[in-house]
């Protein structure tokens, strides 16, 4: 069986994630290469050869009409729908089996039980929740889950049998035009296609390790695997590094005064953040904002673009500024719609 091989997926303004995670991951095994899908430019910004990782190009993974789905996808959908491509391309490269992170995680320990059930079975996911939940919010809760999917893309592994090409193949379908955050279409960026994963595919494993894929979602039941350190993977989805006193962006419900002990992890993962050059990263535009003219691309236009689905084809490169079929020309001159404010996060 092929070597495995662990990656991310991030925009260079959250590059300081990407060296966090792949300095933890190499910590515990320092023998599996790590990977950074740089889902931007570099632009001078960064020295590739100087990172704890190997950088990839997001030219490189084999996106379809890669302008067209720049273009299409604001920064954090485009990280999002770049996913099954990232891992058929690291399997191309000929990697037996391959473990993907999502960007803000912290590995706490070793994983050999989870790298080899990636090498055992086709696909490997991790549930938002082990166990029904009790409390007062429990149906908030569960409904939430409901609304953003079973299993949670913090992370995933594929090992490279023909079911789990199958399975990338159908996801890239999806996500190549539906990787958007609507409920009632019943979106949830890439996330939610994986509920339909054990109904369609064979050799699908799921991890039922408790210390496994911690985050604002499971903790207030994980809190003691944090506190007792058993837990080995951990992720700090929402967690926003100006605000340190707030677990995650996406609830108000849990507050670092309630974790107890367990508020240190992220006490660490901020001075760890701190150490890898975060307030530098943050400042560092994303390359896909703007026109080549330079002109930032409003929000609006973006969406847009992505509601005339396959009409975009008659103006090529949507970045183009110059001449008159282009979709710069078209926004100006027909949407009702100028290319002048700033893009928003």
């Amino acid at each position: 069986m092929g070597q495995v091989a662990a990656a991310t997926i991030a925009a260079k303004r959250h590059l300081s994630l990407a060296r966090v995670l792949a300095t933890s991951f190499r910590e515990y095994h320092p023998d599996i290469p790590f990977f950074v899908i740089l889902a931007d430019e570099v632009d001078g910004y960064f020295d590739p050869a100087q990172e704890p990782f190997e950088l990839v190009r997001l030219s490189e993974v084999g996106l379809p009409n890669l302008p067209r789905v720049l273009f299409q996808y604001r920064q954090q959908e485009l990280t999002y729908a770049a996913t099954p491509y990232v891992l058929a391309h690291l399997l191309d490269r000929g990697f037996g089996s391959v473990c993907f992170f999502k960007q803000e995680s912290l590995v706490l320990g070793a994983l050999t039980s989870v790298l080899e059930s990636v090498s055992e079975h086709s696909i490997t996911l991790t549930p938002h929740l082990l166990a029904p939940l009790v409390g007062a919010d429990r149906h908030e809760r569960e409904t939430n889950i409901l609304q953003s999917g079973v299993y949670n893309v913090g992370f995933l592994g594929v090992s490279g049998s023909a079911t789990a090409r199958t399975f990338l193949s159908w996801w890239q379908d999806r996500v190549y035009r539906h990787c958007r955050h609507s409920v009632p279409q019943g979106m949830h960026y890439e996330q939610r296609w994986l509920d339909l994963v054990p109904a369609f595919f064979e050799d699908f494993h799921v991890v039922r390790d408790p210390g496994f894929n911690v985050g604002h979602w499971n903790l207030p039941e994980r809190a003691t695997t944090v506190i007792d350190h058993r837990c080995r993977f951990f992720r700090f989805s929402g967690f926003d590094p100006e605000h340190p006193l707030e677990v995650t962006r996406y609830s108000s419900r849990l507050g670092m005064a309630e974790l107890g002990s367990a508020a240190e992890l992220f006490n660490r993962y901020h001075e760890l953040l701190e150490q890898a050059g975060y307030h530098e990263t943050k400042k560092w535009p994303y390359a896909y904002d703007y026109f080549d003219n330079g002109k930032p691309i409003p929000e609006l236009a973006r969406d847009l673009y992505w509601n005339l689905a396959e009409d975009v084809e008659r103006f090529g490169d949507p970045f183009r500024t110059g001449g008159p079929n282009s979709f710069f020309d078209w926004l100006n001159t027909e949407s009702g719609v100028a290319p002048e404010s700033q893009p928003t996060e």
